[in-house]
C-alpha cells in the first residue's frame, strides 16, 4: 500500500503544487498560516473526503454524481471534470511547465515541440501497460520526487530566507484567499477521479472484495493527503519568508529564486529536476485515470489504450500554446465546477443520497449556478446582473459567494422533497 500511496501522491503533486503554495505565502505574508489553512482545507481535507466518498460509493465520480443528477448528467459532469483535470488542461499545463522551467534555463534553443514530443512519448510508454503504471510511479519516480521536495522544504523551513512581512491581504480575507487559491491545484477533483483508477488497480491486483478495496483506498488516500498537506504548508511558508526579499518575483520564478537562495547555483538543477518529476508523474497518473474513467463510463466503448494515446496527443497539441495561457483558460472551469463538486463529495459521504436526493439536487443546482456566475467573470465577460447577484451575497468579500445560495438550495430541496413524500 505504501507504493500505491506514493504513486497517488506523485500523481497529485504537479506544477500547481510547486508554484501556487509559494505564491500564496508570498501574497499573504505574515498571514500565511491563515491563508495556508484555507488552502489546506481544499487540497487536503476536501481531497481526503473525496477519497472517503469514492470508497463509500465503490465505483467513481460519474456514478456518485449520477446518484444526485441522473445517470446521464453524472457521466457528463464526470467527463467534464476528467477532461479539465486530464487531457485538455492539466496534461498540456505540466508538459509546458516542464519545457519552460526545466529545459529552457539549460537548453534555450530547444523548441517546445521537441520537449513536448519526448514528454508525451514517455508518458504513453509508462501508461500503455495499465498493470504497471502504479508500480512504475510508486517504486521508481515517486521516491525521487519526495527526495527533491524534502531537500527544498526541510532546508527552507530550518533556514528561511527572511521573516514574513505584511502582505496586501486582510486578516478577514486571508482564509478565503487560500481557499480559492486551492482551486488551482485541483486536488479535490483529482481525488474523486483517481479514486476510481486506484479501485480498478486493486481489482487488477486481485483485491476484489469490496470491504478490502474500501479499507485500502482510505489508507492510500490518507497517506496521499498527509504528504500533500505537509508539502503545501511548507511551501506556503517558504513563499511567505521570501516575500520581503524578492518583492518583484512572479508566479513562475518565485520557487526558483527560493531554491537558488537555499542551494546556490546547484539550486537551479534541483528545481529543474523537481519540476520535471512532478510534472511527469502527474501526467502519467492522470493519463491512466482518464483511460480507466472513459472505459468505465462508456462500458468499454472507448478502450483504455486508445484513450491513453488520444490524451497524449491532445496534451501535445494544446501544450503548444504555452503555460501562462493554459493557466488562464483553466480558472473559469474551476470556478464553475468546484462548488458543485464539494456539495457532491460532502453529500455522498455524510448523507444517505437516496433519502436526501431532492436536498442535494437543490444544493448542487445552486452551487453550479453561482459557480457559473464566477466562471463568466473569470473568463473576462461583463454581465452586470450576474456580478451584482454575486456581490450581494454574504461572504462574497471572503471569496465564498456560492455558500449561502447553496445552503438555500439544500433547504429548498429538503422542503420540496418532504412535501412530495406526504
Amino acid at each position: 500500500m505504501i507504493t500505491t500511496g506514493l504513486a497517488l501522491f506523485s500523481a497529485h503533486f504537479g506544477v500547481g503544487d510547486i508554484i501556487f503554495p509559494g505564491k500564496l505565502g508570498f501574497d499573504t505574508g505574515s498571514l500565511w498560516l491563515t491563508a495556508g489553512l484555507g488552502y489546506f482545507f481544499v487540497n487536503t481535507i476536501i481531497a481526503f473526503l473525496g477519497y472517503l466518498a469514492i470508497a463509500k460509493d465503490k465505483i467513481g465520480i460519474a456514478h456518485m454524481a449520477g446518484e444526485i443528477l441522473s445517470p446521464f448528467w453524472g457521466k457528463v459532469f464526470g467527463a467534464i471534470l476528467m477532461l479539465v483535470v486530464g487531457p485538455v488542461f492539466i496534461l498540456p499545463r505540466v508538459a509546458s511547465a516542464t519545457h519552460e522551467m526545466s529545459i529552457l534555463p539549460f537548453f534555450p534553443n530547444i523548441p517546445i515541440s521537441a520537449t513536448l514530443a519526448v514528454f508525451f512519448l514517455l508518458n504513453a510508454y509508462v501508461c500503455l501497460n495499465r498493470t504497471a503504471v502504479v508500480d512504475r510511479l510508486g517504486k521508481f519516480l515517486s521516491p525521487a520526487l519526495v527526495l527533491f521536495i524534502a531537500a527544498i522544504a526541510v532546508k527552507g523551513v530550518l533556514y528561511p530566507t527572511a521573516d514574513p512581512v505584511a502582505g496586501k491581504t486582510t486578516a478577514q480575507a486571508a482564509f478565503g484567499v487560500g481557499f480559492n487559491f486551492g482551486y488551482n491545484t485541483m486536488n479535490a477533483i483529482a481525488a474523486v477521479l483517481m479514486g476510481g483508477w486506484i479501485l480498478n488497480d486493486f481489482s487488477m491486483k486481485g483485491i476484489t472484495e469490496e470491504r478490502s478495496q474500501q479499507r485500502n483506498l482510505v489508507r492510500v488516500g490518507f497517506l496521499t493527503v498527509v504528504l500533500l498537506g505537509v508539502t503545501q504548508m511548507s511551501l506556503t511558508w517558504l513563499g511567505a519568508s521570501a516575500g520581503g526579499v524578492y518583492t518583484e518575483a512572479t508566479l513562475g520564478d518565485l520557487p526558483l529564486k527560493v531554491t537558488t537562495h537555499l542551494y546556490g547555483t546547484i539550486g537551479m538543477a534541483i528545481f529543474a529536476a523537481l519540476m520535471a518529476l512532478a510534472c511527469f508523474t502527474t501526467s502519467a497518473g492522470l493519463t491512466a485515470a482518464a483511460g480507466t474513467f472513459f472505459e468505465q463510463i462508456t462500458s468499454e466503448g472507448i478502450k483504455y489504450k486508445p484513450m491513453v494515446i488520444a490524451s497524449s496527443i491532445c496534451g501535445f497539441a494544446i501544450g503548444m500554446v504555452g503555460l501562462s495561457r493554459i493557466v488562464g483558460y483553466t480558472v473559469p472551469f474551476l470556478s464553475l465546477l468546484y462548488p458543485a463538486l464539494i456539495v457532491i463529495i460532502l453529500g455522498t459521504f455524510f448523507l444517505d443520497v437516496q433519502k436526501y436526493h431532492s436536498m442535494l439536487l437543490g444544493g448542487v443546482f445552486m452551487a453550479l449556478l453561482f459557480g457559473l456566475f464566477d466562471a463568466v467573470k473569470e473568463a473576462g465577460f461583463i454581465v452586470p446582473w450576474m456580478q451584482q447577484a454575486t456581490a450581494a451575497m454574504p461572504l462574497a468579500s471572503q471569496g465564498f459567494p456560492w455558500i449561502l445560495p447553496t445552503i438555500a438550495g439544500l433547504a429548498g430541496g429538503l422542503l420540496l422533497g418532504r412535501s412530495r413524500n406526504k
